[in-house]
């Protein structure tokens, strides 16, 4: 027992002496290895507590001692230099450094371990000395000592804010590694917080990704605060500035001394010379959009004609302020709308008018058809058209010679109705895909109504719409569904043609007069069959059932040929069922939608 006011110096004093005990091994192979005793442990590398002051300070140079048998030699791990003589200048190095002795180990057992196999407990000598017994002692009182003080928490959150605390005690910042940071905590109580190398490793660096998020988002706080300021503090900067001018003119201000670094000082720099080039090519736009009405009203103010040349406006171009390059673009432009509309007045102005007319009207025909709903994005031309054959608008599109038609005009406004759906379709199926809502069957229309209607979109939608939205989706369920069950028999037909195949090389022979039943034994270790029973239990009978009758009908017919012509079989068997692995089987017949002529259209947006 410890007196009160002496149990936490006792503890530590426990602690500092077995952070010191190592006891030294070798394994089978004749390596030497160490082992921690409280830390339950093993390392290949001499511990630095146990290093001499020679040892330790090779350390601090690119030279490393390594044995070879009984022999030393030297190895560079920069140039991988090796020798077996010591180099001078590592020589004259180390004769710098006073000799000391290196700290004293625990007493290496005679009996050899292999340090990935090594006991929990190292193995006692055979005959105790008194260095073991003072050992023992020490490992024992140091174990009762980590065991009283090791921290128990309730949670593992409690474990990790507790190992976090530890590492914002130590002053681990962002630049810190794990190997730094675990050389300075390993002997901590809170080290033991967490019970695993790998779940302080995982705390360790959550912890520092967390520093360097913060950082990164104080020091974008602190840019976005100075942009402005440096901004204001040079307001002759020009947009093609280089880093230098920037910096000539505010490195004396008293603004540079708040930046943090360098990398900081560029950033806020490129940002204000990107924001410069952004206004300044937006001033010359707006500038060069304003010469060119101004240069544009010029010309109209003038009589033009289709065969006006640039030499009889060249004279303005004495008033106007811009480019020659802009000015020739500006007339050409102006020469173009001329001839256009000159062209327009030969070929009958009003003939184009009144044709114009009459499509705006056929286009307002189809408008009422779609809010009807009786035009949708699963129409066709064919179904149509019998509805609107006596109308008359339809009549005059028939008389236009020229131009768009009233085919035409329907398929355009057919392309933007199934873009519409196609929107709708896939809004739909999120909202479905949220709360789990199928659409197989008709009577599934209440509860699919309910969930899309939750979307402000499809809510203003008229019912035939929705109802045509439904219809999509049952449509594509069905479709899902045939293509599934269409794969599943095709696995099956393959695994029932293995099986016939399989049929024909088991040993003994199978009695084709037996049942099915009476030959299931024979066959149920087969690979083809196993196949066919991973298939489901519900198939695997019938699939079995039938590949066995359809083997025992085509035995049966090749028996009878040769019993009617044992010269020649009357039929070449080697058919698409009995073929080897290079059958193959025609895919079923793709039939196209009923309900729709026209190709359905996916529309990527």
């Amino acid at each position: 027992m410890v007196a009160k006011g002496q149990g936490d110096g006792t503890v530590s004093a426990w602690v500092r002496a077995a952070s010191l005990l190592q006891v030294e091994y070798k394994n089978a192979q004749g390596r030497v290895y160490w082992y921690h005793p409280v830390e339950r442990k093993s390392v290949w590398d001499k511990p630095n507590e146990l290093k001499s002051a020679r040892e330790r300070a090779m350390d601090t140079t690119p030279w490393r001692e390594y044995k070879s048998g009984d022999r030393s030699y030297y190895v560079n791990k920069e140039t991988k230099e090796s020798t077996w003589k010591i180099p001078a200048d590592l020589q004259a190095f180390l004769d710098t450094i006073p000799d000391e002795p290196a700290p004293a180990t625990a007493a290496r057992p005679s009996k050899s371990v292999s340090p990935a196999l090594s006991p929990a407990t190292p193995p006692r000598a055979a005959t105790p000395t008194h260095e073991a017994v003072g050992t023992a002692a020490l490992r024992q009182q140091t174990s009762s000592v980590t065991r009283h003080a090791t921290p128990v928490y309730a949670t593992q959150e409690e474990a990790e804010a507790a190992f976090q605390s530890l590492l914002h005690r130590k002053n681990v910042n962002a630049s810190s590694t794990w190997e730094q940071t675990l050389r300075e905590i390993i002997t901590e109580p809170l080290y033991k917080a967490l019970r695993t190398l790998a779940e302080r490793k995982a705390v360790f660096h959550r912890y520092v990704d967390e520093l360097k998020a913060h950082q990164a988002a104080r020091r974008e706080e602190k840019s976005a605060e100075l942009r402005p300021k440096m901004l204001r503090a040079v307001p002759d900067l020009k947009p093609y500035a280089s880093y230098a001018t920037f910096k000539k003119k505010l490195v004396t201000h008293p603004l540079w001394s708040e930046l943090e670094d360098e990398e900081q000082a560029v950033s806020i720099f490129e940002a204000i010379r990107q924001d410069l080039r952004e206004k300044e090519a937006a001033r010359q736009k707006a500038r060069g959009e304003q010469r060119r009405a101004q240069f544009l009203a010029l010309l109209q103010k003038i009589e033009i004609r289709p065969t006006t040349r640039w030499k009889d406006v060249q004279h303005l171009a004495a008033v106007a302020d811009m480019p020659l390059t802009e000015q020739l673009r500006v007339f050409e432009d102006h020469m173009a709308r001329i001839e256009a509309d000159e062209r327009d007045q030969q070929q009958g102005y009003g003939h184009s008018r009144q044709d114009r007319k009459i499509r705006d009207a056929f286009r307002s025909l189809l408008e009422e058809r779609i809010k009807e709903g009786t035009l949708h994005a699963r129409s066709t031309w064919a179904s149509f058209f019998p509805m609107i054959r006596e109308d008359a608008r339809l009549l005059d599109m028939t008389r236009i010679s020229s131009g768009s038609s009233a085919q035409d005009l329907f398929y355009d406004a057919l392309d933007a109705l199934e873009r519409e759906f196609a929107g709708y379709m896939r809004t739909v199926q999120t909202s479905m895909r949220e709360h789990q809502t199928l659409a197989r069957e008709a009577a599934d229309w209440d509860a699919w109504k309910e969930t899309v209607q939750e979307s402000d979109i499809i809510r203003a939608l008229p019912e035939h719409t929705l109802r045509a939205l439904f219809d999509e989706c049952v449509y594509q369920s069905e479709r899902d569904t045939r293509d599934m069950r269409r794969r599943t028999e095709r696995r099956l037909r393959h695994y029932a043609d293995d099986l016939r195949y399989a049929f024909r090389h088991v040993e003994p022979p199978l009695d084709i007069h037996a049942s099915f039943e009476e030959v299931l034994p024979c066959i149920r270790m087969l690979p083809e069959y196993m196949a066919l029973e991973r298939a489901g239990d519900d198939e695997k009978n019938t699939t079995a059932r039938a590949a066995w009758d359809r083997y025992v009908r085509r035995q049966t017919e090749k028996l009878a040929d040769a019993m009617y012509a044992p010269g020649r079989s009357r039929t070449d068997y080697t058919d698409l069922d009995d073929a080897g692995d290079e059958r193959k089987r025609k895919e079923p017949p793709q039939f196209p939608d009923p309900r729709a002529v026209r190709r359905r259209t996916e529309y990527e947006t």
